[in-house]
Formats: structure tokens, sequence, C-alpha cells
């Protein structure tokens, strides 16, 4: 049996799952999420943090709460200002490790349907250890 053939599968499920990041990446570009946000966290000594949670510590975050995806989708489409719901502005879980205190609505900029798309992929990220 020829074992270029076996690999053959495996070359292409690598590759679609690379399409598919690179769709999603071009998306939350387009959409202004990676204004604020990167995949993977940047944290050098004496530097300031980051403007928003990188992609990989929101999917350590929320890797088993349940209700994550609807959640996160909800926060994508109307933002996170605490004020909204009767809480202060600087109660974020994310307080002291990003600048960013509130994400502002993004409903202008991405479909509900592609805001669940982008929730997915990112809640489908390997959590950091």
């Amino acid at each position: 049996m020829n074992t270029r053939w076996i690999a053959l599968p495996a070359l292409l499920g690598a590759l679609t799952v690379q399409a598919a990041d690179d769709e999603i990446l071009r998306l939350t570009q387009a959409s202004g999420c990676a204004a604020c946000h990167q995949t993977e966290p940047s944290r050098t000594a004496g530097s300031p943090p980051p403007l928003a949670p990188a992609w990989r510590d929101i999917a350590t975050r929320y890797k088993s709460v349940k209700g994550a995806q609807q959640q996160l989708t909800a926060t994508v489409m109307t933002g996170s200002l605490p004020a909204d719901q009767g809480r202060s502005p600087y109660a974020s879980h994310w307080t002291g490790k990003v600048q960013g205190e509130f994400m502002p609505t993004h409903r202008h900029a991405v479909t509900q349907a592609d805001a669940a798309r982008i929730v997915a992929w990112i809640l489908a990220l390997e959590p950091l250890k």
C-alpha cells in the first residue's frame, strides 16, 4: 500500500481547518474585532496590558461556562457595558488584565450569524494551560 495515500486525508483535513481559520480571521478583520483582539496573548514584562483579551484567553475563561456560545454572541452584538445592567462599568472580570473596560456593540459591523461563527471558532481554540 502506498503511504502517500494514507497521509492525504490528514493533509486535506489540516488544509480545511486552515482555510476555516483564514476565513474567520478575514471576517474578524472586516468586522473590526481584530482592532482590539488578537488570537494569542502577548505578555511582555513591563508593557501595558492589551486593549482587549486575546481570543485564546477568552476560550480558556469560558471553556466550561454553560451557555458561553449564546452569552458571547450576545456580547458581540450588544456590547458588554455593565452599567446597562445596573453594575459598575469597572466591574469586568478582565479588569487589570486588559486596558479596555468594556466591549462596544458590533451589531452594525457583523451579522448575528457571523458573530456566532466567530464565537464558535474562539471557543474551539485550545485553552491555555
